[in-house]
Order: structure tokens, then C-alpha cells, then sequence
């Protein structure tokens, strides 16, 4: 008799988790609020582009990665553009000043960037994305 409850039991446990898997990635995507609303164009790595604001990496307004031995941030403000190339476990992102200047440094590849699009939010993984133009503060009406 006990094997029997507790073989219902397992059945019972099955059926009801076997359905539960991925949830997350079929729920709405929550997007980080970032401190700025900066706006940007994104380019993935099978060349679909779109508009986003409130853009973010990681939820923050700057990119940090690895410059050499040491670790940098840089911030939305200074950047025009950001290429990024899957290196190893790293992605190397050259990253384009407003100056004219240009760098590369080393970013994990399972960082995430993320936005908001005309058609929903977005996430995406840096391994992900061939391009980021930074445009800037969205300027807001009445501010």
C-alpha cells in the first residue's frame, strides 16, 4: 500500500512540474530602469536592427570590460559606436569615442544589454549583437 501512494505521489510531482520548464523565457521581459534614458540602434549578429530606448548594459549607462590587466568603465556619454567581435569566452568590443578615438576591451560574453523597441523590450546578450550606435539622452518635452 505504501509503494503505491508514494508512486502516485512521484506521478503526481511529474505531472505537475513537466509543464513549469521555461517560464522565464516566456513571461515579459523585464527590463532594468537605467538612470538615464539613453536611445540607441542595435544591430544582432544576423543583421536585424532596431530603434531602443531607456538602453542599458547590465542596467547600467556604461560598459565595463577589461583594458589590459585593468577593469574600465566607459561611459554612454563618451561613446559614438561599440563593434563587437565573439573572442574565446569574451567578446572584444572596439569601442569608438566621440573624440575620434578608438579602444578595445574585453567584455563577458554573457553580459546582457537591454532596451525598449517600438514592439516590446529587449534583451540580448553582448555574444549576440554586432553593433550599437549610442545617438544620446532622449530629450523628454516639458523637462
Amino acid at each position: 500500500m505504501k509503494k503505491s501512494r508514494y508512486f502516485g505521489l512521484v506521478i503526481l510531482i511529474c505531472f505537475l512540474t513537466v509543464g513549469m520548464g521555461n517560464m522565464g523565457e516566456m513571461g515579459v521581459i523585464d527590463i532594468p530602469e537605467p538612470e538615464k534614458n539613453y536611445t540607441a540602434t542595435l544591430v544582432d549578429q544576423t543583421d536585424v536592427s532596431m530603434d531602443l530606448e531607456k538602453f542599458s548594459f547590465e542596467g547600467q549607462t556604461y560598459f565595463i570590460g577589461k583594458l589590459g590587466r585593468s577593469e574600465i568603465s566607459i561611459d554612454f556619454d563618451k561613446i559614438d559606436s561599440v563593434l563587437f567581435i565573439l573572442h574565446d569566452d569574451r567578446v572584444k568590443a572596439k569601442v569608438n569615442l566621440k573624440g575620434g578615438k578608438a579602444l578595445e576591451i574585453l567584455i563577458d560574453k554573457g553580459k546582457n544589454c537591454y532596451g525598449i523597441s517600438s514592439f516590446g523590450n529587449v534583451r540580448i546578450e553582448v555574444q549576440d549583437i554586432k553593433k550599437v550606435a549610442v545617438h544620446g539622452l532622449k530629450l523628454e518635452i516639458g523637462k
